[in-house]
């Protein structure tokens, strides 16, 4: 297996010796990739799918590019775009970062039997739309491929950049009349659209593409599955929306989104703007340099109800009145989510009450009836009746005696809730796998959790061979490596899981993964019972606990009027 070291001096290699690079014509010119014999794997990197967003055509929706860029050397990851973050708890800290970032990369199957053409996975990566980017190794595609070849169902693997933060989802009232809004979205609407049109160059199917995405990711997924009001312009027909089901979205003039935009103007030069025209403050916005406009656009931002891409009050309302494209799906949540966003230091119900500010001040009190005082019922689950001791090194360490009630609450409402109220909602009409993740991972990096929290479930899914826990350290990563040195049973759990990742990606059955002693999946539809990845034996259950809190959370917080 490849360790990230070694992945990297493979590009180096292949690269070096231009003669051995493959090469594949698409609409726009040649792209000359890199070959990894050791995985039957051609790799195309940093590929553009759009014009730069830069100057004139910063915070404007993408542009398709219009000229030939001749012959691209892509050999190499393209930057990742702008974070919200300057220091501190940044994913894309540890990454070249361009404004000018709008690129995908394609891993494509070689020297296998099968002839193709082979079904497509488009990764969406997460980061709560503010950081990330696809260059990140814990997102490594190869390994995925290597679990559909092995499955004697090869795929290819897809990843793409797409504006973040206020590059990407800055909203107000001057953006809304010009119509540029979610733009981040539209990136990825535009990425969806280049698969369309140059994928099959690489021999995929793009009339068999599975969007794919992790948190923010996820609701990436959802968003483009209910956007244009479910229209279905043909440029998916799966989806694996992992830790998320998506989101309200707010009108684009909200007090919090206008106040990013009004405070953006009056802390840099453009100040002298504040009571001039809308025209005038958007140029201004976009003439700023880089740095300025990183610096200055902090605050609320995010995907937003623009009358056009984003026509419901939420995913949910949407998926209800069956505005969405009719897709199968694979999606779960982990086990402990809520302790992974749960503001902690609660040691009474007034504590708790405070402390859930991610629930409208409406529902709140109802909630902490639901879940009670008990410990023993509360997040970590399964964890007894006493509080869990804080992690040594700061993350997730304020004490409380009311955490685990906390925490729980926020799960439902942030990650458990949603996947429960869409399956229930569509799986009478499209299949639909559902999972929950419930397995502690091990790490090479260091220990922030001692759950099974947020983004735990992803380096199985892909079954992440990468490891360069010096780079991990010093960025600040969590990584779970599961090449040689990991734990058995932590390998198995990973192999497993890729292996039927990539089989319903290629066949739309996880099923048919090639695994010795694997567990029958049923759909949804038949009785409602999802899959527990673990690695003391993973087993079905009924996913019904919970289910008085659950369903008062879907009627009012998922889907109430407020």
């Amino acid at each position: 297996m490849f360790s990230r070291l070694s992945f990297v001096c493979a590009l180096a290699a292949a690269a070096a010796v231009g003669a051995s690079q493959p090469a594949v014509t698409i609409q726009n010119g040649t792209v000359r990739g890199v070959t990894l014999p050791e995985l039957n794997q051609n790799l195309f990197l940093g590929i553009p799918y759009a014009q730069p967003p830069v100057g004139e055509l910063r915070l404007r929706p993408p542009r398709s590019i219009n000229a030939s860029f001749g012959t691209l050397d892509a050999t190499a990851y393209g930057p990742h775009c702008w974070s919200a973050f300057t220091t501190g708890f940044d994913d894309n800290s540890g990454f070249q970062n361009s404004e000018d970032c709008l690129t995908l990369n394609v891993i494509q199957p070689t020297n296998v039997t099968q002839k193709g053409p082979f079904p497509v996975d488009v990764w969406i990566h997460g980061g709560g739309l503010f950081t990330g980017g696809s260059a990140d190794f814990r997102y490594n595609g190869s390994y995925l491929v290597q679990a559909s070849i092995a499955n004697g169902a090869p795929i290819v693997f897809v990843s793409i950049n797409y504006r973040l933060a206020s590059f990407g989802f800055l909203a107000g009232k001057q953006l809304a009349d010009e119509g540029s809004l979610n733009l981040g979205v539209r990136d990825q609407r535009l990425a969806l659209h280049w698969v369309q049109e140059n994928i099959a160059k690489f021999n995929g199917n793009p009339k068999k593409v599975t969007i794919h995405g992790q948190s923010a990711g996820s609701n990436s997924v959802h968003t483009q599955i209910v956007a244009y009001g479910g229209r279905d312009d043909k440029l998916f027909t799966q989806a694996i929306p992992q830790s998320g089901s998506g989101s309200r979205f707010p009108q684009p003039t909200d007090a919090g989104l206008q106040a990013t935009f009004t405070a953006l103007l009056g802390n840099t030069t453009c100040a002298s703007t504040l009571n001039g025209t809308a025209a005038a403050q958007l140029a201004c916005v976009r003439g700023l340099p880089v740095d300025a406009f990183r610096n200055h656009s902090v605050g609320t931002t995010g995907i937003v109800r623009d009358g056009d891409f984003i026509q419901t009050p939420s995913v949910y309302q949407s998926y209800k009145t069956g505005k969405w494209v009719k897709v199968a799906f694979l999606t779960g949540s982990n086990t402990d989510e809520g302790r992974s966003f749960a503001r902690l230091g609660a040691n009474t119900t007034a504590d708790a009450y405070n402390n859930l500010t991610v629930v409208p001040a409406q529902f709140r009190s109802r909630l902490l009836e639901l879940y009670p005082d008990n410990p023993e019922l509360g997040s970590p689950f399964n964890t007894g009746p006493f509080e869990l001791d804080p992690v040594q090194n700061g993350l997730f360490a304020t004490p409380g005696t009311q955490n685990k009630r906390v925490s729980a609450i926020v799960g439902d409402v942030m990650e458990y809730a949603g996947p429960r109220f869409v399956g229930q909602t569509v799986a009478h009409q499209v299949p639909f796998y559902k999972y929950r993740f419930n397995h502690i991972p091990y790490s090479v990096s260091f220990s922030v959790e001692d759950f099974v929290g947020h983004f735990v479930e992803v380096a199985y899914s892909f079954n992440s061979q990468n490891n360069d826990t010096a780079f991990w350290v010093q960025n600040h990563f969590t990584a779970t490596y599961l090449g040689p040195g990991a734990p058995v049973a932590d390998r198995f759990l990973g192999f497993y899981m890729s292996r039927s990742w990539a089989a319903f990606i290629a066949t739309g059955d996880p099923n048919n993964a090639k695994v010795t002693s694997k567990i029958a999946w049923p759909k949804y539809s038949e009785g409602g019972q999802q899959l527990v990845w673990q690695t003391q034996g993973s087993a079905l259950e009924k996913d019904n606990f919970r289910a008085e809190a659950m369903d008062y959370i879907i009627d009012n917080v998922l889907l109430g009027d407020y």
